[in-house]
């Protein structure tokens, strides 16, 4: 178990050094952790992982995004994706595809002396892969973005 823990740790921390993830969202009341390319850009993207269920039950999104209004403290965006169960598929057979999702959000970073910090909240209606079943997400969470330098406030 303490090999199990310290290897996610190490992939944790070394994750966004090797895909070149630009950002990392932990949604804290839903456990999700999102890596994403640079949300700055006008068309990026983001996975998702789940990480508070049992391990054949854990599922992944892919996600990719569109700005549709950017400044420098904030952007707003939308988009949709696919959410799969990679684990339960090949331990319990489960299907792979587990429902489709679309996204409609905020990224805010409110504090000039950190910028990389800033708090994310999205809206995602979610449906399961026959679409008889389904359900409304609200995510609030606190954002990391790397690199991401001081933005130039005029006075």
């Amino acid at each position: 178990m303490k090999k199990l823990l310290f290897f996610a740790l190490c992939t944790l921390l070394l994750a966004p050094c090797c895909v070149r993830a630009q950002a990392v969202t932990y949604h804290p009341w839903d456990n999700v952790l999102a890596v994403a390319s640079n949300p700055q850009r006008v068309v990026w993207g983001e996975a998702r992982f789940q990480m508070n269920s049992l391990f054949a039950a854990l599922d992944t999104e892919l996600a990719p995004m569109v700005n549709f209004r950017r400044s420098p403290q904030s952007q707003f965006y939308a988009g949709g994706g696919v959410a799969f169960g990679f684990v339960s598929h090949f331990v319990d057979d489960a299907p792979l595809l587990k429902g489709y999702f679309l996204s409609v959000g905020t990224r805010v970073h409110p504090l000039v002396q950190v910028p990389q910090v800033g708090v994310a909240f999205e809206l995602s209606p979610y449906t399961a892969e026959d679409f008889r079943s389904g359900r409304f997400r609200a995510w609030l969470g606190v954002t990391y973005q790397f690199g991401r330098k001081v933005p130039v406030l005029s006075r």
